[in-house]
């Protein structure tokens, strides 16, 4: 009888889905209760045949869009295959660290209806600039330790699930466009069921994505013109950023002292300020860059982005 179902989202990420695999194998000690659901989000790279010839104790299910559907949509469709009471999703650039199955099966146990939300850490040899080393520094992993988090501190890319407690969510937005957005919506509206999610920094997937300063606020500003919006209008703002006043967002729970305030630092989110901060994270690697100063500019080419496409 399967019991754990494991999903992994892939797209064109062959080579990270065949070590994924490998690890899998290893740390499953009791194969049977388990099954690999592979959501193939219409790679071009082999991953269709590579998957065919996989010989794996685990008992293993493919799906296969035929067009790309981006992460909400395929992530949907891949859970509807899974068969498990509790599903681990995992993104296509995530290969499970040592430990990792160990660590998801301690917290089932104890914690049977929350939603675990793991860990990252880099790869081993794989190199992270400064940008993506402010990525990975920031809201759950600054904890050392198991506890309950905010939903907006929720990810997709490697957490579990209770099979109902999905379908009473009706799974992913399909609304949310590019990236953020839907990770943001899917842990509020577990904060707002009062379902608890719990962070597990023992639960470690090696993270095989970096992306450039320019990549980043590329993102962020697809954010601010597209995500944010859709977030707006079915959250509160300061539960989508609880200081968002700072950044000049709107949000009526402010109050006019915070609000002034947000305004007073207008300056520092201008043209000239955000031209200021991409020069200094250019200058020798970011040298002189500090990581609050990254934040400043995502967020602040964010914030530019959405009130230039009202």
């Amino acid at each position: 009888m399967i019991k754990y179902s494991i999903l992994i989202i892939t797209y064109n990420q062959k080579e990270i889905l065949s070590r994924a695999l490998r690890r899998l194998a290893a740390q499953i000690k009791n194969p049977k209760i388990f099954e690999i659901v592979i959501a193939d989000d219409c790679s071009s790279d082999g991953t269709d045949d590579f998957v065919k010839r996989q010989r794996l104790p685990i008992f293993l299910k493919y799906i296969r869009s035929e067009k790309n559907v981006g992460r909400s949509i395929i992530r949907n469709m891949g859970f509807e295959k899974t068969s498990g009471h509790q599903v681990l999703f995992l993104d296509g650039d995530m290969e499970p660290a040592p430990g990792m199955m160990d660590a998801y099966l301690s917290l089932w146990e104890k914690h049977p209806d929350a939603v675990i939300v793991g860990s990252w850490k880099k790869p081993p040899d794989f190199i992270y600039d400064r940008v993506m080393k402010f990525i990975m520094s920031r809201g759950r992993f600054c904890r050392k330790s198991e506890g309950e988090i905010p939903g907006s501190w929720f990810n997709g890319g490697n957490f579990s699930i209770r099979k109902e407690v999905f379908d009473r969510l009706s799974g992913f937005d399909l609304d949310f466009e590019g990236w953020k957005g839907e990770d943001t919506d899917f842990g509020l509206r577990l904060e707002k069921e009062s379902i608890p999610i719990l962070y597990n920094p023992e639960a470690i997937s090696y993270h095989y994505h970096s992306k450039t300063l320019k990549e980043m606020i590329s993102e962020y500003e697809r954010f601010g013109r597209t995500s944010y919006r859709v977030l707006l209008k079915k959250h509160k703002a300061s539960t989508v950023f609880k200081r968002g006043w700072l950044l000049g967002l709107p949000d009526p729970d402010a109050g006019i002292f915070k609000k002034m305030i947000g305004g007073m630092l207008s300056p520092l989110r201008s043209r000239a300020a955000i031209a200021l901060l991409k020069l200094l994270a250019k200058m020798q690697g970011g040298k002189f860059q500090l990581k609050f100063f990254y934040g400043w500019l995502l967020y602040s080419c964010m914030v530019q982005s959405f009130k230039n496409s009202e």
